[in-house]
Parts: C-alpha cells; sequence; structure tokens
C-alpha cells in the first residue's frame, strides 16, 4: 500500500508516527526523521491525540513487511526502536501523552514486537518460544502489552468489523457477506478479558471470554489477529475473510479435530480455544528431557513411543478430518494442538487451515523450518492440493520419531536401519510426486485413506516395539551388543509373532513370507555356526588335554557302529598328518578359525540376515539377475564360512590359509554383487524421478563400497604368506595365524561387523526398497 500524503483525508502517516516517536523516546528534534505533521505541533503527544482510527489505520499499514525495508526506511534497526519504545511506554508520563495515545502507541509496539518476530520465524527458522526482544522474551512483552486496558481498547478500535477500513483494498461487496456474522460474534465478546497467548507467522493469538454467547460453543476464545503491515496483502485479506465460510465447523453434529470456528472478518479469525501446547513445543520439551544424541548421527535411537501415542493420534484426527469431507493443506507442528486427555493418552485438534501464505510466497521468507511439512506442489504452485496432507503426514511422523529431516527431502537413514517397513511407508507419504504417493501401501482409494494408512502405520510401530535398537543404550546393552549375535535371532522371532497377527492382505502376507525366510536363514546359520565354533573349542580342548562327557558325540558313534578311544566317527575323517593332541602345532589354525567364526557370525546375523533384494522381482532380465544374484550372495554367507571353519579343523589342519583366503574372496564377491544391484537400482530411480533416492553421493553405500579396498589389501599377504607357507619357505606359521587373528578381531569384528553395520543396512535397504517402488511404477505405469 503506498504512503498517504497530508490533504488526501487523513493526517495519519508513519513518517509522522514515528518522528512523534522519537521525541518521546529523546532521540531527535522535533523535525526528526521528516515528519509531515510534527513540526511546530505543541500539543500533548505530538498531535497523535487529535488522530482518529483511520488515521492509526493508515499509518500501521505502512509499516515495512521486513527488518531491512525498516532500516533502510528510518535509519534504525527495528529491534532498537522496540527497545526504546519498550522503556519508554513502561515508564511513560500520563502528563505527555492521553490513556487512548498510549493505546495505540501500545498497540504500534505490539505491531513492531510481532513484525521482529514474524522475521525472525520467516527468515531465520527461530521457534516461537524463543523469541525475545528488548532483553526478554517476546511474549512477556506482548502479554503486558496486551493486559494494557488502553492497548486492548485501542486494538478492540482497530480490529472493529464496523470499520471498513481494517482490511483495506477489498470491494464492499465482496465484504459484506460475512459482516453480519462477524458483527454479531464481535459484539458477544468481552474485550477487556483478551488475554496475549502466542505469535504467529503473520498473526498474533488473543484469548478471551464470551460476554454475551452468539454462537460459540465455549465460554472462552482464540482470537486471530492479523498484524496489520499483511492487510496490505488482498490474499491475506481474503484468506482471513473467508477463512469461516471454508473451513467453519458449526453446524456438525459430531465434533471435528478443526477446531471450531465461529466467525471471520478482514483482519482476524474468532474461533473455540483449546488449551494445549503445539505440536512444536511439545516435541522441543520432549527433545529437552531425551539423552544427548550419539556421536555417530545414524545410531541416533528412534522415539517408538512418541510414534505410538502422537503418531497414532495424529492419524485418528486426520481420519476424522477427512470423514468431515475436509483437509488441512498446512500441516505442521505450530498448527496442530496437543491435548493430554490422560496419561499415555492424547488428542490432537487442528489449527489455521488452508495453504500458508508463506509457502504460497504472499509473504517473503525462507520458509525451511516449517517449510518442510508443506508438499512440494503447495510450495511450488501456492494452492492447496488433495493429496498434500499426505506428504505432511509423512514429514510429522518424522519429526515425532525426533529425527531431523534430510535437507533432500529424504526419509532418513535411521529408519531403514530400524524398521524397513516404516521407511517403506514413509516413501510412500514423501514422494515429491503427488501421483506416486501410496505407490507400495494397500490403501484403497474408494475407502477413507487415513484409516487406512492407520492400521499400516499401527503394524509397523508394533514390529519396532520389538526390535530394540532403536532405544537408548544402556551400557550393559552395549556390552550385550558387542556379542557375535546381538539378539538377531531373537529379535526376527518376536517380530515374526507380531507380524503373524497382522495378516489382512496379499501385501502382508508376502511380508510375513518374507519375514518368514529371513528367520530361517538366520537359524540355519546359527546353528552352523556356532556348532562349528563348538567343534573349534572342543577340537582345542582336546589339544590341551581337557575332557567332557560329549554324549551327542557319543551318540553318532553308536548310530554309524563306530567304537574305540576318542571322538572316533569325526576323526575318521582327519587327515594322516594331522595329530591330536598337539597343542602348538594346532594353534594356528585353532586361532584363526575361532576369530573367523566370530567375525562370520556378527558379520551375518548384525549385518546381512535382515537384508534382502527380493522384495519385489523386477520383471526386466537384467534387473531380475541384479536383484536374485546379490539375494544368492547374500544367502551364502549363511552356510559357506561354517563350512570354511569346519573343512581344516575336521580335515587338514595345513587348510587354514587357503580357506583363509577363499572365505575373503567369497566376502569380496558377495559385497560386489550387492553393489552391482544397489548401484544400478539407485541409478534407475534416479532416472526415473523417485525422490526416495539421494540425488548425490549415498553415504551408507560408501561404507560398503569401502570394504572392497580393505579386503584386497587385506589379501596381499594372506596370497603371499600362504603361498610361502605351503611352499615351506616361511616357517614361523604361529606369527602369521596370530597376524591373521588380530586383523579379524581388531578391524573385522569391531568395524566391519560392527560400527559400519547400521550404514550398511541403511544403504542397501533403501537400494531395496527403490526397487520396490520403481517395480510398482513400472505396473501403474505412473
Amino acid at each position: 500500500m503506498t504512503r498517504r500524503r497530508q490533504g488526501d483525508g487523513t493526517r495519519g502517516t508513519l513518517e509522522h508516527l514515528t518522528g512523534t516517536v522519537r521525541e518521546l523516546t529523546a532521540r531527535g528534534g522535533a523535525g526528526a526523521a521528516g515528519t509531515d505533521g510534527a513540526r511546530g505541533d505543541s500539543a500533548r503527544g505530538g498531535g497523535l491525540d487529535g488522530w482518529r482510527v483511520a488515521d492509526w489505520h493508515a499509518a500501521l499499514l505502512d509499516v515495512p513487511l521486513d527488518e531491512r525495508a525498516y532500516a533502510d526506511r528510518f535509519r534504525v534497526s527495528r529491534e532498537r526502536e522496540i527497545e526504546l519504545l519498550w522503556d519508554w511506554w513502561t515508564a511513560r508520563d500520563a502528563a505527555v501523552v492521553t490513556p487512548r495515545t498510549a493505546g495505540f502507541l501500545g498497540y504500534y509496539l505490539l505491531t513492531l514486537v510481532a513484525m521482529h518476530c514474524s522475521d525472525r520465524m520467516r527468515f531465520h527458522d527461530d521457534a516461537p518460544w524463543e523469541l525475545a526482544v528488548a532483553g526478554r522474551p517476546a511474549a512477556q512483552v506482548s502479554g503486558a502489552l496486551v493486559a494494557d486496558p488502553d492497548v486492548r481498547r485501542a486494538l478492540a478500535a482497530l480490529h472493529d468489523p464496523g470499520d471498513q477500513r481494517a482490511g483495506a483494498g477489498r470491494s464492499d461487496a465482496r465484504r459484506a457477506g460475512g459482516t453480519s456474522r462477524a458483527a454479531a460474534e464481535w459484539a458477544a465478546l468481552d474485550l477487556t478479558s483478551l488475554r496475549f497467548h502466542r505469535h504467529g507467522t503473520t498473526s498474533i493469538i488473543l484469548t478471551g471470554r464470551v460476554a454475551k454467547p452468539s454462537q460459540g460453543r465455549t465460554a472462552t476464545f482464540a482470537l486471530k489477529c492479523v498484524i496489520h503491515p499483511y492487510l496490505t496483502i488482498p490474499a491475506i485479506v481474503d484468506a482471513t475473510r473467508g477463512y469461516q465460510a471454508v473451513h467453519g465447523q458449526l453446524d456438525t453434529d459430531q465434533p471435528s479435530p478443526a477446531v471450531p470456528v465461529w466467525a471471520s472478518h478482514d483482519s482476524w479469525i474468532l474461533m473455540d480455544l483449546v488449551r494445549g501446547r503445539t505440536l512444536g513445543e511439545y516435541l522441543a520439551h520432549r527433545a529437552a528431557g531425551q539423552p544427548a544424541p550419539p556421536a555417530r548421527e545414524i545410531n541416533r535411537p528412534v522415539d517408538t513411543p512418541a510414534l505410538r501415542d502422537l503418531g497414532s493420534a495424529l492419524l485418528s484426527a486426520l481420519a476424522d478430518l477427512e470423514r468431515h469431507k475436509g483437509r488441512h493443506d498446512d500441516l505442521t507442528p505450530s498448527n496442530i494442538i496437543v491435548q493430554d486427555e490422560q496419561p499415555g493418552q492424547v488428542r490432537l485438534r487442528f489449527v489455521d487451515l488452508g495453504v500458508n501464505h508463506l509457502h504460497a510466497r504472499s509473504i517473503t521468507g525462507q520458509g525451511q523450518g516449517e517449510g518442510v511439512f508443506a508438499a512440494p506442489e503447495v510450495r511450488r504452485d501456492g494452492v492447496g492440493h488433495p493429496l498434500a496432507d499426505l506428504y505432511s503426514l509423512g514429514a510429522l511422523l518424522i519429526a515425532i520419531a525426533g529425527l531431523p529431516h534430510n535437507p533432500d527431502g529424504t526419509v532418513p537413514d535411521q529408519f531403514y536401519v530400524v524398521s524397513v517397513g516404516l521407511a517403506r511407508l514413509l516413501e510412500d507419504l514423501t514422494d515429491a510426486d503427488p501421483r506416486r504417493r501410496l505407490l507400495v501401501t494397500p490403501v484403497d482409494p474408494a475407502r477413507p485413506r487415513f484409516e487406512q494408512i492407520g492400521r499400516v502405520f499401527a503394524d509397523e510401530v508394533a514390529i519396532l516395539e520389538q526390535d530394540g535398537r532403536e532405544r537408548p543404550r544402556t551400557t550393559l546393552q552395549r556390552l550385550r551388543d558387542l556379542s557375535p549375535g546381538a539378539g538377531t535371532v531373537a529379535r526376527q522371532r518376536r517380530k515374526l509373532q507380531v507380524r503373524t497377527g497382522q495378516v489382512r492382505d496379499a501385501t502382508s502376507a508376502a511380508h510375513l513370507r518374507q519375514a518368514r525366510r529371513l528367520q530361517r536363514w538366520a537359524w540355519l546359520f546359527a546353528v552352523l555356526i556356532w556348532s562349528a565354533t563348538a567343534l573349534v573349542i572342543t577340537w582345542w580342548s582336546r589339544d590341551l588335554g581337557l575332557s567332557w562327557q560329549a554324549k551327542w558325540f557319543e551318540m553318532a558313534d553308536e548310530v554309524f557302529g563306530r567304537s574305540g578311544a576318542g571322538l572316533v566317527l569325526l576323526d575318521d575323517v582327519r587327515a594322516a598328518d594331522y595329530p591330536i593332541p598337539d597343542p602348538w602345532g594346532n594353534l594356528p589354525v585353532r586361532l584363526v578359525t575361532l576369530t573367523f567364526a566370530l567375525v562370520c557370525a556378527r558379520l551375518y546375523l548384525n549385518v546381512f540376515a535382515e537384508l534382502s533384494t527380493v522384495w519385489a522381482l523386477p520383471r526386466d532380465r537384467r534387473h531380475r539377475l541384479r536383484a536374485v544374484t546379490a539375494e544368492a550372495g547374500l544367502r551364502s554367507l549363511a552356510v559357506l564360512p561354517p563350512l570354511y571353519v569346519v573343512l581344516p579343523t575336521l580335515v587338514e589342519r595345513d587348510w587354514w590359509p587357503l580357506f583363509t583366503f577363499v572365505g575373503h574372496v567369497t566376502f569380496a564377491v558377495v559385497v560386489q554383487a550387492c553393489l552391482w544391484f544397489a548401484w544400478a537400482t539407485n541409478a534407475r530411480a534416479r532416472a526415473a524421478g523417485l525422490s526416495s533416492v539421494p540425488r548425490g553421493e549415498i553415504a551408507t553405500l560408501g561404507r560398503l563400497a569401502a570394504w572392497q579396498p580393505t579386503v584386497a589389501v587385506y589379501l596381499v599377504p594372506i596370497i603371499g604368506i600362504g603361498t610361502l607357507l605351503s611352499l615351506g619357505l616361511v616357517q614361523d606359521v604361529l606369527v602369521y595365524a596370530s597376524f591373521v587373528s588380530l586383523i579379524n578381531l581388531g578391524i573385522f569384528y569391531p568395524k566391519s561387523a560392527g560400527t559400519d553395520a547400521p550404514y550398511i543396512r541403511a544403504g542397501m535397504n533403501r537400494a531395496a526398497l527403490a526397487a520396490e517402488r520403481l517395480e510398482h511404477l513400472q505396473r501403474r505405469g505412473v
């Protein structure tokens, strides 16, 4: 809106106002800042006492929308202006300005504080509860201003729906429809009860009581007042005026999660007051009570209880909103009110439905903070979309889980580590292309979406609760995590029991079959590797002259009709030059096979046991070959390593250098097959425009790729020294065996099978789910 000049029917200008403020705060002379009407004016308050409401409207509408524009225009920062005006206002002299003028000046200060907060939220992503001005919380300053009776009277005058100037720039014909209802509701309010509630991006929210209830459902109300300078933007005025007509819920028999709206006018929205904290405040408070995040971001735990309670409540509220034929289009933490109804139960209510003016680019700002919750199509087009709430739901579930959002919009790696099912659902909600949302999740489009999504979500959270890896780790749990199996088989059993009771459709049945298949392989490997390890320990004890009653050996001898001293059946396969006992001669094979067995046990159970590349087999032969090859490689690691341990232990002790080489070559081939599948799948996903795959280098897969040169470097001495040993050119076998064992326990066990494990699971699971999405994409032709 252009600034008004003297002689156009009003005396109110922002220059006049700021010049007078400078005089009152003793920062300049009567003509400072180019005042239009202050020069020579000897009246109290620099002539402001004579201003009409229209003059104040004109000045307030002209306040610059951002900090830089304010500083450029008045040669002083807005923050400094607030500090000086606050100091004057709190110690003002009644002999200088009348109470009426003091009230309007207080409202002007309230406007500057609100604009400062708006700037901080729009351009710096500051949280509303963290904002400060004049050396104190901004909410405290605004609260003191609104509590002043004179300021409340000024506010009431400036937002009176009978005043034709509150929303300057709109036609009276368009305004007439909602004026009568707005006026009736306004007249019923006890404006002396107004109190400050919180700051919004373009508004301040007040609370109060109803003096004469008209159509309001509660005795208390919330009044969202648009900050005056934003009333120069037609889109904001139109959206505010029409809010009740679009989102009002007064005539429904069943309550909606959307907070009931009583009335709306050009500059305000009147609604029920819903007690509670915003979801943003709730999550910030919850995070403050959590332990410090781990050093490695990928090990940050997923907040399962929050997903169970808040996530379920969010889906329930969205299902209710859908039943009311409504949608939100700006589903962000600041627009969700959390009500604690009883311990463990919460209810969520929605406010500020409709596209955010920041996302619609009606106002400027970065929009990075809560902008991550807005669907890409809303940010791009500035209008609502039927599938926008799906995207916001996925982004909100990530925040509820206590994880930071990825800048590129992909699902955080932590979900791929602990829950493939949740990662799949989140990918299906947050796809940048709305046509590809719910691509994989079994949702019938003819039935309400959010109710179906809620059941899928509840199933996956129930599975996650059985996992346990996402919880903060105690010292005892961290020590247990160092064990070879780390509880993998027991964890799979618990999850399988839960999954069995969740089968409702073909998709969940397929997931159950996959879970059973992976568990059977894990059981098979566990039996084989621990049997092999027990064999190594038994043979070692024989070397040391220790013995115990091994009933299963005796039974085997009896079954096969063997008799004699020792473990006859197994000793029959031992080479003639392989003596037992021979403590020093057999020590190399015992060290290498035992450490190799421990590494393989941890590697398979901690890294590969829950990985699969065949969630949905591609129809294309080349892509199918990659997936099947990688899957065969993964499952081969459940059978071959135990064999590599058993053969040199039972048959020929001098074979251990050979099987050490074969074991590492097998490992390298499987890793290459996995990378072959993952790299090709990610390339296809990028070409297809899938937003679930990062566009640049994927760090988690980089960890897997880094294993190849490590194995290659390790194979050089294995081949060289092993050859020399076989030729009899090197005699110090024990030193070489000790070197191999130390590498196994010092590098492969703690790093490859330990700290690298979550990265590998994340990278491979992301690629496997990308392959699944690509297959569904081809079937649908989207």
